[in-house]
């Protein structure tokens, strides 16, 4: 593997959506979108299952780079998406029932 500068998040954004472009794929349908992120996760799921963590990997990296796109599809930066969402969650009450966390809402505290 070559190594290559490093890139912000908005950065790597823009290379994969410039990629899509010069592919010819999908730029403008972000319901397509969301259905091929779900078979993604579908191929995430049977490499988990396969315990085989260098192809999960790439399906969980499959992931991002839809998730990446579709944020430059609706005009956000990831970078700044992820840290209002780390922010968010930071901020948020959690509770343990039977092994599944959950966050509370406003009238569950």
């Amino acid at each position: 593997m070559k190594h290559m500068e490093k890139l912000t998040i908005k950065q790597i954004q823009k290379r994969i959506f410039a990629n899509k472009i010069k592919k010819g794929f999908n730029t403008t349908d972000l319901s397509r979108e969301l259905l091929l992120l779900t078979e993604e996760l579908g191929e995430a799921v049977k490499a988990y299952r396969k315990d085989n963590k260098d192809e999960l990997a790439e399906e969980i990296i499959d992931i991002v780079i839809y998730c990446l796109s579709m944020l430059e599809m609706i005009d956000r930066d990831g970078y700044e998406e992820i840290m209002k969402k780390i922010e968010k969650n930071e901020k948020r009450e959690y509770q343990n029932k039977n092994g599944d966390w959950r966050h509370l809402r406003e009238d569950q505290k």
